[in-house]
């Protein structure tokens, strides 16, 4: 499929997109992508990048945030090549709702139909650190509190460049300031008028199958991961 035909939600951790976008995949009955149902099958293709040869404690106990913050953009630049590839190979109906945290404005921008098939979720950010905090120590490091607090402080800030990107853009975004079920109808309400201009009709059915086995692949991935990591002396080395 053309880019160009996709819609796209972009947004930090903890803000709602893979929720909100597969409501609308099956709302609207569109292909659905999420970026980091990829990430394995992606790391195969990903040049070689210094986070990539870090142990997990070089990466979210020693580093300072900043440096994590430019780990992750140039990251994101890199997997957004692989997601214009991978939509390439998807069928032209119907068209696809792609979400993920690595959708920058920057990036996104460059292959938009029409400035209305993106939307931007900005969490606020006292609630967000909250909620990220809530996921506990950072499995994997020596020091799971410590790299927790870490990767909070660069959530945030990945928040913060995601609405300066999207406001020097002049790119839709969503305030994350209230239940899901009602950030759910006002993405509805942004993209309704989007879809009608978009391809309809395909088979949904065999889409959603499609899905199911990328999830698959992810996992299985991910173990066999794991299991060279533990093999190698743990996943913080």
């Amino acid at each position: 499929m053309d880019p160009s035909h996709a819609l796209w939600i972009g947004g930090p951790q903890g803000s709602g997109k893979t929720s909100i976008a597969a409501a609308l995949a099956d709302r609207f009955a569109l292909q659905l992508y999420h970026v980091d149902a990829r990430t394995w099958v992606h790391e195969e293709r990903m040049p070689p990048t210094e986070f990539a040869s870090l142990t997990m404690d070089e990466r979210w106990v020693h580093a300072d945030v900043e440096r994590m913050l430019g780990w992750f953009v140039a990251h994101s630049r890199h997997r957004f090549r692989l997601v214009l590839e991978d939509l390439r190979e998807l069928p032209d109906e119907p068209a696809c709702i792609v979400e993920g945290p690595q959708l920058f404005p920057t990036s996104v921008s460059a292959v938009l139909g029409a400035p209305d098939q993106a939307l931007f979720l900005l969490p606020e950010p006292g609630e967000m650190e909250v909620r990220l905090r809530e996921r506990g120590p950072l499995e994997g490091t020596s020091d799971g509190a410590r790299a927790r607090e870490n990767t909070v402080a660069r959530d945030l800030r990945i928040s913060a460049l995601f609405e300066r990107e999207a406001r020097e853009l002049r790119l839709p975004t969503l305030r994350v300031d209230r239940p899901l079920d009602e950030m759910l109808e006002l993405a509805a309400a942004h993209f309704a008028p989007v879809v009608e201009r978009l391809p309809r009709g395909g088979d949904v059915a065999a889409a959603r199958a499609f899905e199911a086995q990328v999830r698959e692949t992810q996992i299985r991935l991910y173990h066999a991961w794991l299991e060279r990591a533990n093999a190698a002396g743990g996943t913080s080395r």
